[in-house]
């Protein structure tokens, strides 16, 4: 269910011209990224709740704690990441998608194994997955 929730969050960056993006747990090293701008998205969290049955569906509420670092390319100002990130990125994450997402928090600092600015937004994220019953028995 988490996997479903980061693509579909990479998936709406990609769909709005945003490249380089990936998820956290994908076997691309940083090397390898682009020394542009790239944006990672994994969760740091997932809490399933109980389940609610309907005659043909089963509806699982859940929460999830997502986080997305995007790394500015080298010599970037953090005032500049700031609005990269602002412009580009959270009116995505914010839209009206069926969930629920909500930025906790937005934090900085210099990566000296890189040397680049990495921005992180944590974000609690809210919805609801269904499944159909099978009705057979």
């Amino acid at each position: 269910m988490i996997n479903s929730i980061i693509n579909e969050v990479i998936e709406k960056l990609s769909a709005r011209g945003l490249k380089d993006v990936y998820s956290a747990y994908d076997a691309v090293s940083v090397e390898r990224k682009s020394r542009s701008f790239f944006t990672i998205i994994g969760a740091d969290k997932f809490e399933s709740q109980q389940p609610v049955y309907s005659p043909e569906t089963v509806f699982i509420p859940y929460k999830a704690e997502l986080f997305i670092n995007v790394t500015a390319p080298e010599s970037y100002s953090m005032k500049n990441l700031y609005e990269y990130f602002s412009g580009n990125i959270k009116p995505v994450i914010m839209e009206n998608t069926g969930l629920d997402f909500y930025i906790k928090k937005v934090s900085m600092k210099h990566d000296t194994q890189i040397s680049r600015l990495v921005l992180t937004a944590e974000i609690s994220v809210t919805g609801i997955e269904n499944y159909e019953r099978n009705t057979e028995t």
